[in-house]
């Protein structure tokens, strides 16, 4: 296979087009060169001189799959077992904890730590006084227990203030789909991201009837692996939640300052 190389984008025409075996030209010069054309006065394409920088064999590019393709889930009304119900076992606003006016200078904890407090960057243009910096430090240490630090402590809704959530779909067939096999120079990676994700509970064992394609793909920093699932099959038997979210812009005005 060819190599590809860093070019110009006038470089990379030029390149395709000898490349391709374009028609000769005929030379409006007087005084063509001699090493370039024939007696016929037809011009030959001169040869791509060879680049100064390390060629590379492959080149990718990110594809998004068109509107047309996407997979939507059904337009039918949504049984009444299937609602979702919120139970507040007691109103949080009733007992709001005190505020220090002043808060004490941050002393880091287990959890939230000094390298915790450089990676959040919390004020990096400078528009918080100093008493507000420190107040929301202050905050944050007095409710690390609610932050998730690693992954390991993820979790799930109290099932006291929740049910737990099920799919509503239509009526259908299971499916079972050949997944994509995973390349022998990611394997270990692979299973050490599943392992992982069942240890803390985003994986269970299950004996379903179905079975979906997965595969892995890069993060953005390049060497990370993303296990990304493809829904289409379980979209297509869906029923679609019309519940629209509460507009962010009308909540963030009322509580302006």
């Amino acid at each position: 296979m060819a190599q590809l190389h860093s070019l110009s984008t006038i470089e990379l025409l030029a390149q395709a087009h000898h490349l391709s075996g374009p028609p000769l030209i005929k030379s409006n010069l007087l005084n063509p060169s001699p090493e370039l054309n024939d007696p016929k006065g037809w011009v030959h394409p001169p040869p791509h001189p060879e680049p100064s920088v390390t060629p590379f064999s492959a080149l990718a590019a990110a594809r998004y799959k068109k509107v047309a393709n996407c997979v939507h889930p059904v337009w039918t009304t949504l049984p009444e077992e299937y609602q979702i119900l919120c139970h507040i076992l007691s109103n949080p606003l009733l007992s709001p904890p005190l505020i220090q006016k002043h808060p004490p200078d941050l002393v880091p904890s287990e959890k939230f730590t000094k390298e915790w407090m450089e990676k959040m960057n919390i004020n990096p243009s400078g528009f918080l006084w100093l008493e507000e910096h420190k107040l929301v430090l202050f905050l944050i240490k007095e409710k690390e227990a609610a932050i998730a630090w690693d992954p390991s402590e993820w979790g799930n809704f109290r099932r006291d203030y929740f049910d737990p959530i099920v799919i509503p779909t239509v009526e259908h067939i299971p499916w079972v789909k050949q997944n994509i096999s995973i390349p022998p120079g990611i394997y270990n990676e692979v299973i050490k991201i599943i392992k992982e994700k069942s240890k803390i509970g985003v994986y269970e064992s299950s004996n379903s009837s179905y079975w979906s394609k997965w595969f892995c793909v890069l993060k953005k920093d390049g060497k990370s692996l993303r296990i990304v699932h493809d829904l289409q099959p379980l979209n297509a038997v869906t029923i679609q939640d019309l519940g629209m979210p509460p507009i962010l812009e009308f909540y963030a005005d009322n509580i302006s300052g």
